[in-house]
Protein backbone atom coordinates (compact mmCIF):
# COMPACT_ATOMS: atom_id res chain seq x y z
CA UNK A 1 0.00 0.00 0.00
CA UNK A 2 1.18 3.27 -0.80
CA UNK A 3 2.13 6.58 1.65
CA UNK A 4 -0.67 7.72 3.93
CA UNK A 5 -0.85 11.11 2.88
CA UNK A 6 -5.13 11.23 3.88
CA UNK A 7 -5.82 14.09 6.96
CA UNK A 8 -6.30 12.47 10.09
CA UNK A 9 -10.19 12.13 10.66
CA UNK A 10 -11.55 13.73 14.11
CA UNK A 11 -12.10 12.01 17.15
CA UNK A 12 -15.69 12.00 18.56
CA UNK A 13 -15.86 13.76 22.01
CA UNK A 14 -17.13 10.50 24.07
CA UNK A 15 -14.03 8.55 22.49
CA UNK A 16 -12.87 6.78 25.66
CA UNK A 17 -16.75 6.03 26.48
CA UNK A 18 -17.07 4.67 22.86
CA UNK A 19 -14.80 2.53 22.54
CA UNK A 20 -15.79 1.10 26.63
CA UNK A 21 -18.91 0.18 25.02
CA UNK A 22 -17.50 -1.35 21.63
CA UNK A 23 -15.69 -3.47 24.26
CA UNK A 24 -18.58 -4.65 25.63
CA UNK A 25 -19.84 -6.39 22.74
CA UNK A 26 -17.13 -8.71 22.75
CA UNK A 27 -17.23 -8.82 18.86
CA UNK A 28 -13.98 -7.94 18.25
CA UNK A 29 -11.47 -10.23 16.78
CA UNK A 30 -13.94 -12.93 17.02
CA UNK A 31 -14.99 -15.57 14.32
CA UNK A 32 -17.24 -15.08 11.28
CA UNK A 33 -21.20 -14.86 11.91
CA UNK A 34 -23.21 -16.96 9.08
CA UNK A 35 -26.13 -14.17 10.03
CA UNK A 36 -24.19 -10.94 9.06
CA UNK A 37 -22.56 -12.59 6.59
CA UNK A 38 -25.88 -13.50 4.80
CA UNK A 39 -26.86 -9.71 5.63
CA UNK A 40 -24.25 -8.03 3.86
CA UNK A 41 -24.50 -10.61 1.39
CA UNK A 42 -28.25 -9.05 1.17
CA UNK A 43 -27.43 -5.55 1.56
CA UNK A 44 -24.87 -6.17 -1.76
CA UNK A 45 -27.66 -7.06 -3.58
CA UNK A 46 -30.76 -4.74 -2.56
CA UNK A 47 -28.91 -1.57 -2.86
CA UNK A 48 -26.82 -2.97 -6.43
CA UNK A 49 -23.36 -2.11 -5.17
CA UNK A 50 -20.40 -4.86 -5.13
CA UNK A 51 -19.04 -4.02 -1.72
CA UNK A 52 -20.81 -4.29 1.82
CA UNK A 53 -19.04 -4.19 4.77
CA UNK A 54 -19.98 -4.15 9.26
CA UNK A 55 -16.75 -2.33 9.89
CA UNK A 56 -16.50 -1.77 13.54
CA UNK A 57 -14.22 1.62 14.27
CA UNK A 58 -11.77 0.79 17.17
CA UNK A 59 -8.80 2.89 18.78
CA UNK A 60 -6.11 2.14 15.93
CA UNK A 61 -7.76 0.64 13.39
CA UNK A 62 -11.34 -0.30 11.29
CA UNK A 63 -12.22 -3.96 11.82
CA UNK A 64 -14.82 -6.06 9.37
CA UNK A 65 -17.14 -8.49 11.22
CA UNK A 66 -18.34 -9.03 8.13
CA UNK A 67 -17.53 -8.35 4.38
CA UNK A 68 -19.09 -8.94 1.07
CA UNK A 69 -16.88 -8.33 -1.92
CA UNK A 70 -13.59 -7.13 -0.31
CA UNK A 71 -11.06 -9.58 0.93
CA UNK A 72 -9.19 -7.27 3.44
CA UNK A 73 -9.64 -8.31 7.53
CA UNK A 74 -9.09 -4.26 8.45
CA UNK A 75 -7.23 -0.93 7.39
CA UNK A 76 -5.58 1.44 9.75
CA UNK A 77 -8.36 4.08 11.50
CA UNK A 78 -6.35 6.93 9.62
CA UNK A 79 -7.59 5.65 6.00
CA UNK A 80 -11.42 4.44 7.75
CA UNK A 81 -14.19 6.49 5.45
CA UNK A 82 -16.07 5.19 8.78
CA UNK A 83 -14.01 7.34 10.83
CA UNK A 84 -16.32 10.15 9.52
CA UNK A 85 -19.53 8.54 9.33
CA UNK A 86 -19.74 7.46 12.98
CA UNK A 87 -19.21 11.35 13.82
CA UNK A 88 -23.10 11.83 12.92
CA UNK A 89 -26.56 9.74 13.29
CA UNK A 90 -27.46 10.11 9.22
CA UNK A 91 -26.02 8.05 6.50
CA UNK A 92 -22.99 9.47 5.50
CA UNK A 93 -22.64 9.39 1.42
CA UNK A 94 -19.43 10.16 -0.59
CA UNK A 95 -20.48 10.09 -4.23
CA UNK A 96 -17.42 10.57 -5.51
CA UNK A 97 -14.53 10.01 -3.15
CA UNK A 98 -11.88 11.76 -5.93
CA UNK A 99 -14.02 15.43 -5.54
CA UNK A 100 -13.65 14.84 -1.54
CA UNK A 101 -10.56 16.40 0.02
CA UNK A 102 -10.90 14.32 2.97
CA UNK A 103 -10.13 11.33 0.71
CA UNK A 104 -8.56 12.53 -3.08
CA UNK A 105 -5.27 11.25 -1.08
CA UNK A 106 -6.88 8.44 0.68
CA UNK A 107 -4.67 4.88 -0.59
CA UNK A 108 -7.98 2.84 -0.65
CA UNK A 109 -9.46 5.67 -3.13
CA UNK A 110 -5.97 6.03 -5.23
CA UNK A 111 -5.02 2.01 -5.06
CA UNK A 112 -7.38 -1.10 -4.31
CA UNK A 113 -10.32 -1.12 -3.68
CA UNK A 114 -10.43 1.85 -6.02
CA UNK A 115 -13.46 3.80 -3.86
CA UNK A 116 -15.02 6.07 -5.20
CA UNK A 117 -18.77 5.68 -3.95
CA UNK A 118 -19.32 5.25 -0.47
CA UNK A 119 -22.45 5.15 2.20
CA UNK A 120 -22.39 4.48 5.61
CA UNK A 121 -24.99 4.03 8.30
CA UNK A 122 -23.53 4.44 11.70
CA UNK A 123 -24.31 1.21 14.00
CA UNK A 124 -25.61 3.17 17.06
CA UNK A 125 -26.05 0.49 20.29
CA UNK A 126 -28.73 1.28 22.90
CA UNK A 127 -27.33 3.66 24.78
CA UNK A 128 -26.27 5.75 21.75
CA UNK A 129 -22.88 5.52 20.81
CA UNK A 130 -21.58 4.81 17.26
CA UNK A 131 -19.85 1.75 16.94
CA UNK A 132 -19.16 1.54 13.46
CA UNK A 133 -21.11 1.51 10.26
CA UNK A 134 -22.65 -0.86 7.77
CA UNK A 135 -21.44 0.31 4.58
CA UNK A 136 -21.93 0.13 0.88
CA UNK A 137 -19.03 1.00 -1.68
CA UNK A 138 -18.61 1.04 -5.43
CA UNK A 139 -15.44 1.61 -8.45
CA UNK A 140 -17.72 4.37 -9.60
CA UNK A 141 -19.05 7.45 -8.65
CA UNK A 142 -23.33 7.44 -8.07
CA UNK A 143 -26.20 8.62 -6.31
CA UNK A 144 -27.77 7.34 -3.47
CA UNK A 145 -31.39 8.09 -3.14
CA UNK A 146 -33.67 8.78 0.09
CA UNK A 147 -35.36 5.52 -0.11
CA UNK A 148 -31.65 3.89 -0.18
CA UNK A 149 -30.44 5.48 2.97
CA UNK A 150 -33.47 4.42 4.89
CA UNK A 151 -32.94 0.95 3.73
CA UNK A 152 -29.24 0.68 4.73
CA UNK A 153 -30.57 2.36 8.03
CA UNK A 154 -33.13 -0.88 8.67
CA UNK A 155 -30.44 -2.62 7.70
CA UNK A 156 -27.74 -1.33 10.10
CA UNK A 157 -30.16 -1.58 13.22
CA UNK A 158 -30.48 -5.28 11.53
CA UNK A 159 -26.48 -5.44 12.50
CA UNK A 160 -27.09 -3.53 16.01
CA UNK A 161 -29.72 -6.37 16.79
CA UNK A 162 -27.29 -8.97 15.71
CA UNK A 163 -24.23 -7.84 17.66
CA UNK A 164 -26.88 -7.33 20.90
CA UNK A 165 -27.43 -11.02 20.47
CA UNK A 166 -23.90 -11.51 20.37
CA UNK A 167 -23.14 -9.53 23.54
CA UNK A 168 -26.18 -11.44 25.89
CA UNK A 169 -24.43 -15.08 24.69
CA UNK A 170 -21.26 -14.29 25.57
CA UNK A 171 -22.83 -12.46 29.12
CA UNK A 172 -24.61 -14.84 29.44
CA UNK A 173 -21.99 -17.92 29.34
CA UNK A 174 -19.61 -15.81 31.43
CA UNK A 175 -22.05 -15.68 34.31
CA UNK A 176 -22.76 -19.44 33.76
CA UNK A 177 -18.59 -19.67 34.33
CA UNK A 178 -19.22 -17.21 37.04
CA UNK A 179 -21.87 -19.54 38.84
CA UNK A 180 -19.94 -22.95 37.94
CA UNK A 181 -16.70 -21.77 39.58
CA UNK A 182 -18.44 -19.78 42.91
CA UNK A 183 -20.43 -23.42 43.37
CA UNK A 184 -17.04 -25.17 42.89
CA UNK A 185 -15.46 -23.04 45.22
CA UNK A 186 -17.98 -23.33 48.18
CA UNK A 187 -18.40 -26.95 47.33
CA UNK A 188 -14.76 -27.23 48.38
CA UNK A 189 -15.08 -24.29 51.20
CA UNK A 190 -17.71 -26.63 52.65
CA UNK A 191 -16.66 -30.11 51.97
CA UNK A 192 -13.52 -29.33 54.18
CA UNK A 193 -15.57 -28.82 57.34
CA UNK A 194 -17.71 -31.17 56.85
CA UNK A 195 -14.93 -34.13 55.98
CA UNK A 196 -13.29 -33.02 59.58
CA UNK A 197 -17.20 -32.79 61.20
CA UNK A 198 -17.51 -36.62 59.74
CA UNK A 199 -14.47 -37.55 60.57
CA UNK A 200 -14.84 -36.93 64.68
CA UNK A 201 -18.16 -38.81 64.22
CA UNK A 202 -16.82 -41.67 63.08
CA UNK A 203 -13.89 -41.33 66.01
CA UNK A 204 -16.65 -40.76 68.54
CA UNK A 205 -18.91 -43.96 67.20
CA UNK A 206 -16.17 -45.89 67.16
CA UNK A 207 -15.25 -45.16 70.72
CA UNK A 208 -16.84 -47.64 73.64
CA UNK A 209 -19.45 -46.52 75.61
CA UNK A 210 -17.23 -45.86 78.45
CA UNK A 211 -14.79 -44.04 76.75
CA UNK A 212 -17.71 -41.90 75.37
CA UNK A 213 -18.32 -40.84 79.70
Amino acid sequence: MTAINSPLPPVPPNEAARLDELHSFCVLDTPDDPRLDHLVQLTTRLLDCPIALVSLLDSDRQWFKAKAGLATQETPRQLAFCAYAILDDDVMIVEDALSDPRFTANPLVTDSPHIRFYAGAPLISETGFRLGTLCVIDQRPREFTDAQQSLLKELAQLVVDTLDLHRIIQQTRQDNLARTRFLSSLSHELRTPLNAIMGFSEMILLQSPTDRI
